[in-house]
């Protein structure tokens, strides 16, 4: 608790780092960091959101004292527009030669926080090692687990591009990113303990939040205001980007099999897959449920608790997730999730102990409209879901926990850079001689 109070006293500052900013295209990462910057800012810390150049319209979702500073950066790759516009949109590795340079010359940050990989974490990489100051990063995809679907995800969207940044990689040492940071946090335990075996304890399991207050109080009047195509009778939800990993093409085969006919389905978020959107309403024409399933597009976060107050039940059928954090959402709105038992959500699942029923273990259709189907059907079930799931986000993932032991961890990480250039270096050295 000492040195939390001695790090707060010196009015540190942090930069948090992402691959975009862009509330048009918003998602998890986004949603994680505004909230933890706004806790960050309210204890007195010094907080800036560095992203590519994007929109300049003031952002509501910021704190007061959170900055937003844009810096330029490419995407070096050759190919249509079609497939370069899906690269800019998700999973192209970008380059910033000016992010460095930016971090390099101001001096008067504590530390960054990159909230990506690649090209952009091997630009803070760099400038951070020059200047001697330490840097942590957040891995909000895939790392050692689910490799195998992230090498599917990042094989088609490069489909039609070939990418030509390899000499900006090597130059802003982007491959030596996890072995030169402070800490590598990750958000289920699968992936910490695998990342443990080359990373030691410089891999942390850390929990997202959910600000319960902020969901708890979305009004379904508005949301029927917002959305009227929605009719009045009842609504199944899914908020997420438009993208295969979201799975919205099982939750409208699910949907169309195991909903009673007086429901509407509403897909709520911006297309970062292109073509997927076309491909979700084809299936949804050939199933017949067309009229009935709503393609909301990107949703502001302000608005996606009102939504969810219009839900009967909220669907999570991903394909894989590093944390899950729609299911929080969901569960702070005091609604009942059914969500797929894969990957980091699996722990959901695990959490949830004795209700987890509400969890699918696999990505069957056939599983999917028949647990819809039951859900549906029973009130007791849908409120026994949603009381469960409220009671594990009270316990557990509210944003002041999560804050207060990132700040904790800041803070471990300022001293060590303090005391020794680059403690973690020399860690990692000790444990190459032990298993060497």
């Amino acid at each position: 608790m000492r040195l939390t109070r001695s790090v707060a006293e010196a009015a540190p500052r942090v930069a948090h780092v992402l691959r975009k900013y862009d509330p048009a295209e918003w998602g998890g990462t986004e949603t994680h960091v505004v909230a933890i910057t706004r806790e960050l800012s309210a204890r007195g810390w010094g907080v800036e959101i560095h992203a590519p150049a994007g929109p300049t319209a003031a952002d509501h979702a910021l704190a007061s004292g959170v900055a937003l500073r844009r810096f330029d950066a490419f995407c070096p790759y050759l190919g249509d527009r079609t497939s370069l516009r899906a690269l800019r949109a998700a999973g192209g590795n970008i380059v910033s030669l000016e992010e460095p340079l930016r971090l390099a010359r101001d001096r008067s940050l504590s530390l960054a926080h990159v909230h990506t990989s690649g090209r952009i974490a091997g630009g803070v990489r760099t400038a951070m090692r020059l200047t001697g100051r330490p840097y942590v990063i957040s891995a909000h995809g895939p790392v050692m687990v689910d490799t195998a679907i992230l090498a599917e995800e990042s094989a088609r969207r490069q489909r039609g591009a070939w990418d030509v940044g390899g000499p900006f990689g090597l130059l802003l040492g982007a491959r030596r990113v996890l072995d030169d940071a402070a800490r590598i946090l990750v958000f289920n335990e699968p992936e910490r303990a695998a990342l443990a075996a080359r990373h030691g304890d410089r891999a942390v399991c850390m929990d997202h939040g959910v600000d319960a207050a902020r969901f708890a109080g979305g009004d379904a009047g508005r949301a029927r205001a917002r959305w009227p195509e929605l009719g009045e009778g009842p609504v199944v939800a899914l908020v997420g980007r438009m993208a295969a990993q979201k799975n919205q093409a099982l939750a409208v085969a699910a949907f169309a099999r195991g909903a009673p006919p007086d429901h509407r389905l509403a897909l709520a978020g911006a297309e970062t897959d292109p073509g997927y959107r076309a491909s979700v309403e084809r299936e949804a024409r050939a199933l017949g449920v067309a009229d009935r399933v709503h393609f909301l597009g990107n949703v502001r976060p302000a608005d996606v608790p009102d939504l969810l107050a219009r839900s009967s039940l909220v669907l999570v059928p991903s394909t894989h997730e590093t944390f899950g954090l729609a299911v929080l959402e969901g569960w702070a709105a005091d609604r009942p999730v059914l969500f797929a038992r894969r990957s980091a959500l699996a722990g959901l699942a695990q959490a949830l102990g004795g209700e987890a029923g509400a969890a699918v273990p696999t990505l069957d259709v056939d599983a999917w409209a028949a647990a819809m189907g039951r859900m549906l059907a029973s009130e007791p079930d849908r409120r026994a879901a949603a009381a469960a799931g409220a009671a594990l986000v009270r316990a557990r993932f509210d944003w002041t926990r999560v804050a207060t032991r990132l700040i904790a961890l800041y803070a471990e990480v300022i001293e060590e850079a303090r005391r020794s250039p680059a403690p973690h270096a020399a860690r990692r050295r000790a444990a190459e001689g032990r298993t060497g």
